[in-house]
This record gives C-alpha cells, structure tokens and sequence, in this order.
C-alpha cells in the first residue's frame, strides 16, 4: 500500500531530504563535541583560578588560634560585634559584604560564589586568600597605631604600601546564619582611586589633567615601589584596579584587596581564561601595565578637562600618553621598576617633544571611528579601551556549568 506512494515522491525531494537529516545529525554531534570542550576547557580554567596560592612564608601569625587574643584584641571584636547595627554598607561584591564602622573597614566573605583557595595551618577548614596575604604583606595595625589615628594630634600613620590588618575572625550575624570569615582593616580617608577622582572632580578648585598628573605622580611612582617588592618576593597581585588602590594621603598610596594574590607560576596564569581576558603571559608585568592604566583612568575621571586629556592621550601629546605607549611598547617584559625610572623621565612638567620620543610606535589614530561619529565620542570610547581594567568569568562559569555542579575546587586541607 505504501509503495505506490513512495514513488509519487521524486528521487531528488527524497535525496535531498536525506542529505538534509545526515546533515542535521553531524553538526548536533559536532555542537556536542564543541560543548564538551568548552564545559572541559571552562572547568580546567575555573579549577586553575580557584587553586591554592603557595605561600613561602609561615608565621604563628598565621595560625588559626593565634588571632593575637589578647585582652584588648578581644574587646575590640567585641565592640566590632556588639555595634553590628551600626555598621554602614559600603559595597557589595563578588565575595561578600564590605562595611564601615568607625575608623575601621569590615569586610564579610559569603562562602560558595567565590570559594576559598587556601586551607588554614593546622586545620582542616579553608580560609579567604586575602587573609594571610594581607597579614604578610600589610602586617597588623598596633595598639600604637590605634592610638596615634585616635590622638588630639592627628598624627598619620604610614603603611608600608599594603593595608594593614587590625583583626580577623569567624562569627555570624545570628544563630540562623552560618558563620563568616570577618577581615578588618582601617579606614583610609582618602578611600580608593574611584572616590578620590569623584571628589576631585566634583570640587569647586577641579583642575586639568596636567595638574591632576603633576600633584599625584609622586604617589604613583611610591606606589610602583610597593609593586616592585610584591613581584621581588614572588607574587602577583592579579587584580589591579582603581577599586583597589586606596589612598592614604596625596603622597602614599597603597595596594588592598589581596584576595587574588598568587605565586608567579601559579595556573591561573597560563589558564584559557587567563588569555580570554587578554592578560599578559607574565603577572608581573600584567600587573604593571594595570597599575599604569588604573593610574591614568584615575587623571582622566579626576580632570576638569578630561576631553583634552583623551585628545592628548590619543595623540600621544604630553607626558602620561607617552609613558603608556611606551610601556605598552615593551609590555611583555615590562618590570615595575622600568616603569618608575622612565616615569622619572616622562614627569609632568617635561617638554612636549622629548629625544625619545621614536623610541617606539605611537598611539593608533581613531580615524576610522571619527569618520562615521562625531570626535568627542570616538576619542572618548578609544580612551576607555585603552584604560579598561575589567576581568570577567561569566563566560566560563556559563560553559563549566557552575549553575549545575558548583565551581570546581578538588583540594582538600589537612592531607
């Protein structure tokens, strides 16, 4: 019965109907490969990040039980607690909550977003990066210090270029909520390079770009001083940004937010997600390309003339422009140190016309953009390329499938 309707159907609709199906069924198992490499691929970068950062140093300082719990150190946290109400939101991040209370910074951690890389000395729990990073490089903040921030003098008191830590313990907001991992550190009134440019910009006496480069250069170069010991010890920062420069005061800056600190070799940084986000093969010198763009983001947002600032910056006219492009230039070897002695050279007050300045190529021109929107915004938009400090991995949890199994974190402390 069925034969004499299969031969009303023409041999090419029926060839060509099956070509179409064998078609179909080879990119459904090509899509089905590509998935599982990406879901591979994205789950072997995400365990890389996530990976433990080998700390060369060990301290009691370090210790869990040795939170230096002393009497005053348990009055303090305490207080802290007691006065939980009265703490401020600040922010709220990727890996929790920052406040402020006081003179002081309280900085919450939500396990499960952002995991916990590092298993905590003599235990068999794990423990925010940030925590050991910063009691290492920023040390702790004395009884001293406490004093001297409170005094009728108003003594300042200098950091040796990291924030320094005031105390670090585990408690919950109440019964019903898990315990969280609590860093607190000071409160620095100049706040973070965001802050600062938002004030400067917005205050009556706002000057130019030049002006802006002029007055806090100095505070830039300290700040590569600071870089340069990082990298010398054997780490890398990995998340430089305005966010998490903070200022002290107009001549001392210092690095916070340590949580992504690694060792030079770690994985992460030969990871796929690495390169997704266009790092530098070496996180040293990723790090100081950062560290400069975060720099001039902060000149450009801080200027009262932050059009001339793009101008000149795209033109590579004046002294900030040529130091970027000559640090791009040369930014797979690029060292912090490098950079502090050309910035010695390429100061604000210099010439506009230097005898180095055919030691490398110039800026690429927007003349394309420019031909089809007006000047303004396509120099603008060319700018903000160049500055962007912005590091994504929605991508890989997407293709890793974090929504389903979780982010990838195997180590196991206390083996």
């Amino acid at each position: 019965m069925g034969r004499p309707f299969l031969n009303s159907i023409p041999h090419t609709s029926r060839t060509l109907h099956q070509f179409r199906y064998r078609v179909a069924i080879v990119l459904f198992i090509f899509a089905l490969f590509h998935q599982q490499h990406l879901y591979l691929v994205s789950r072997q970068s995400l365990t890389a990040k996530y990976a433990p950062t080998n700390f060369n140093f060990h301290t009691e300082e370090l210790d869990l039980g040795s939170s230096r719990s002393n009497k005053e150190d348990l009055q303090f946290q305490d207080e802290l607690i007691a006065n939980r109400p009265a703490w401020k939101v600040l922010s709220v991040g990727w890996e929790g909550k920052v406040f402020t209370y006081n003179d002081w910074v309280i900085k919450t951690f939500t396990p499960g977003w952002s995991p916990f890389r590092n298993c905590i000395h003599g235990a068999i729990a794990k423990w925010p990066t940030e925590i050991p990073a910063s009691l290492h490089f920023g040390g702790r903040v004395s009884n001293v210090d406490v004093s001297e921030r409170n005094s009728s003098h108003h003594t300042t008191v200098m950091y040796n270029g990291f924030v320094p830590v005031k105390a670090y313990f585990m408690t919950s907001a109440s019964p019903s909520v898990p315990e969280q991992w609590h860093l607190v550190t000071p409160l620095l009134g100049g706040g973070n390079l965001h802050t600062l440019a938002k004030q400067l910009s917005r205050s009556a006496e706002a000057k130019s770009f030049r002006e802006v480069d002029a007055r806090y250069r100095p505070a830039f170069n300290r700040l590569l001083d600071t870089m340069e010991a990082l990298h010398v010890a054997g780490y890398c920062h990995d998340d430089i940004k305005p966010a998490n420069i903070f200022a002290q005061d107009e001549l001392h800056w210092v690095l916070g937010d340590l949580g992504n600190l690694r060792h030079v070799l770690h994985p992460y940084h030969s990871s796929g997600l690495w390169k997704d986000n266009e790092q530098l093969e070496d996180c040293r010198s990723n790090d100081v390309i950062r560290v400069l763009r975060s720099y001039l983001k902060f000149v450009q947002s801080s200027a009262s003339d932050a059009d001339r600032f793009n101008i000149a910056f795209m033109e590579g006219q004046g002294p900030g422009s040529r130091l970027f492009w000559w640090a791009i230039a040369y930014a797979p070897t690029m060292s912090a140190g490098q950079l502090h002695r050309r910035s010695l050279i390429e100061y604000p007050e210099a010439t506009r016309k230097t005898y180095f300045e055919d030691e490398y190529p110039g800026p690429t021109r927007p003349s394309a953009l420019i031909s089809f929107f007006s000047r303004r915004l396509a120099v603008k938009r060319a700018v903000n390329m160049a500055l962007v400090t912005r590091m994504g991995e929605m991508r890989a949890r997407w293709w890793a499938m974090v929504w389903l199994f979780g982010v990838p974190n195997s180590e196991l402390c206390g083996h």
